[in-house]
C-alpha cells in the first residue's frame, strides 16, 4: 500500500472503496455523505493518479476493472487498518451516519428481523440503511472477507481465524401440517406418522438437513420422506397448506406463517436438538463503533422476539 499512499489522498481511496461495495456513485455518496458529482470528481482523479478506468459500466451498475479488483484487497486493508487506529473510541450515532449496512440472513430471520429492525430505525430516526442478502452457510467467510457483507447470522459452520462468530440463539424445531393430513384434525402427530408422510425440505445446501436427519436416524436407523426440496418457507408452508406434507422448521417462523397459511403446528415426534444460529463478522473489524452497535441492535431484537415467541407458546 505504500505506493498509494504516495500517490494522493487517502479519502479519494474511501471513494474507490464505496463505489466498489455499491457499484453505484450515487449510493456511494450516501454512504460518504458526499455529492454524486464529487463522488464523480474523486474517481476522475483517481483514474489520472493511477492510469486506470477502474470501474465500466454495465447497465446501471458501474462494475471493476481488473486493476480496481488487483489493488482493492490492499485498499480495504489500509482503510481498516487506519479506522482502528483513529476511529475506535469515536461513538457511532446512526442518526447521523449514512452507512449502509450489508448483512447476510436466511429467510426465516429476514422475516423476523427486517420489520422490527426498520420498524425501531423510523421511529428511532436513524439515518443508515440496510441491505439484506441470503447466503448459503459455506459462502459465508469468503462474503465477509471480500467486504460484501459486514455481518451474516446463520447455521453453524466452521470458520477461518480471520471471522469471529457467537451464539445468538438456539432455535427449536417444530412440524407444521395442514388440513389435508389427519394430524391436522386430531391435534396428534407419532413417530410412524412423521417417517410414513411424506415432506417439505427447505435448505439453501443439500448438507443442512443433517442435523435433524441424524437425530431420526439415531431411532432404529430411521429417515424422512422428501417429496419437495424448496429454498423458502413460505413456499414451503403454502404447499403444506395444500397438501398432505409435512414441514420441519424452526418454530419463530412457523408461528407466523402457520397464521397466515391456516396451517397448524405439532411438537417433533422424538428427540430432536434446538438449531444453533450464530453471528458472524470480521475479527479484525469487531471492535469497531458502527460493528458494536450493529451486533447490540440485533441481538436486542432477538431476545425480544424470543421472549414473545416464548409467552406466546406458554414458556415464559
Amino acid at each position: 500500500m505504500s505506493e498509494i499512499h504516495s500517490k494522493g489522498d487517502l479519502n479519494l481511496f474511501r471513494v474507490l472503496l464505496a463505489v466498489a461495495d455499491s457499484g453505484s456513485t450515487s449510493e456511494a455518496g450516501a454512504q460518504l455523505n458526499l455529492s454524486q458529482s464529487a463522488v464523480s470528481h474523486a474517481l476522475r482523479r483517481l483514474r489520472e493518479m493511477l492510469g486506470d478506468p477502474l470501474f465500466v459500466k454495465h447497465g446501471r451498475q458501474l462494475v471493476m476493472t481488473a486493476h480496481t479488483r488487483s489493488i482493492l484487497p490492499e485498499v480495504r486493508a489500509a482503510l481498516e487498518q487506519l479506522a482502528g487506529t483513529t476511529l475506535r473510541n469515536a461513538p457511532f450515532d446512526p442518526t447521523q451516519s449514512a452507512m449502509i449496512f450489508r448483512c447476510g440472513l436466511r429467510d426465516a430471520l429476514e422475516f423476523l428481523l427486517m420489520p422490527a429492525l426498520m420498524q425501531r430505525a423510523r421511529q428511532r430516526r436513524w439515518q443508515v440503511r440496510f441491505r439484506s442478502q441470503r447466503v448459503p452457510g459455506e459462502d459465508i467467510e469468503a462474503r465477509i472477507l471480500s467486504g460484501a457483507l459486514d455481518m451474516a447470522v446463520g447455521l453453524e459452520y466452521p470458520v477461518s481465524e480471520q471471522l469471529a462468530s457467537r451464539e445468538l440463539l438456539k432455535e427449536e424445531l417444530c412440524v407444521m401440517v395442514g388440513p389435508g393430513h389427519p394430524a391436522y384434525a386430531s391435534g396428534a402427530l407419532s413417530l410412524q406418522d412423521y417417517t410414513h408422510s411424506e415432506q417439505v425440505l427447505v435448505t439453501l445446501a443439500e448438507h443442512e438437513r443433517a442435523l435433524v436427519d441424524q437425530d431420526l436416524l439415531g431411532i432404529g436407523g430411521q429417515q424422512r420422506r422428501i417429496a419437495l426440496h424448496c429454498e423458502h418457507y413460505h413456499a414451503a408452508a403454502q404447499v403444506v397448506a395444500q397438501t398432505d406434507l409435512l414441514l420441519t422448521m424452526p418454530r419463530s417462523y412457523a408461528q407466523s406463517l402457520a397464521r397466515l397459511n391456516g396451517n397448524r403446528l405439532l411438537p417433533v415426534p422424538f428427540a430432536c436438538r434446538s438449531i444453533p444460529v450464530r453471528l458472524y463478522w470480521r475479527k479484525s473489524l469487531g471492535q469497531e463503533p458502527y460493528m458494536r452497535w450493529l451486533m447490540t441492535e440485533l441481538e436486542e431484537l432477538l431476545q425480544e422476539m424470543q421472549g414473545r415467541a416464548a409467552k406466546s407458546t406458554g414458556r415464559a
